[in-house]
């Protein structure tokens, strides 16, 4: 059944990913240029790039980043505001499952790859909205 739920809200937010990118290639030269914020439904986690992580975050400041790097990357920086909770740390899971489950937050690590995974395991906790932050925090940092 978990199966089943995670293909239909992959398979929306590809619907509705491909209806924005037909949109803006509708659009006049003049605007072929602007980038259009990816539109999040009420799907429980989802991929997102950084443009739509900071438009969420602008939109709504109680949104949590969580970073799930280990120590050692987060002192080479990380973003303003992010808990720290290092996802090979023997503890990880229950320091995530005690989190606010009906909080919303943005997770990151520094490409993408164990974000994803704790963004997963954040659903089967039962985390109302997660998402994965695509590219981690090196895209963030090339983004600020």
């Amino acid at each position: 059944m978990f199966k089943i739920k995670k293909i239909m809200r992959s398979a929306l937010f590809l619907f509705l990913s491909f209806i924005s990118l037909v949109r803006c290639n509708g659009q006049n030269a003049q605007n072929s240029n602007e980038k259009q914020p990816q539109v999040i439904t009420d799907v429980q986690s989802a991929d997102i790039d950084v443009a739509t992580a900071k438009n969420m975050i602008a939109k709504k400041p109680e949104i949590i980043l969580l970073d799930v790097r280990t120590p050692e990357e987060i002192a080479a920086g990380k973003i303003d505001n992010a808990i720290e909770i290092d996802y090979k740390a023997p503890d990880f899971k229950d320091k995530l499952a005690a989190l606010d489950k009906n909080k919303e937050y943005i997770v990151y690590c520094a490409v993408g790859g164990r974000s994803s995974k704790a963004v997963s395991l954040m659903q089967s906790l039962g985390f109302g909205k997660s998402y994965n932050l695509l590219g981690g925090y090196t895209a963030w940092s090339k983004n600020k």
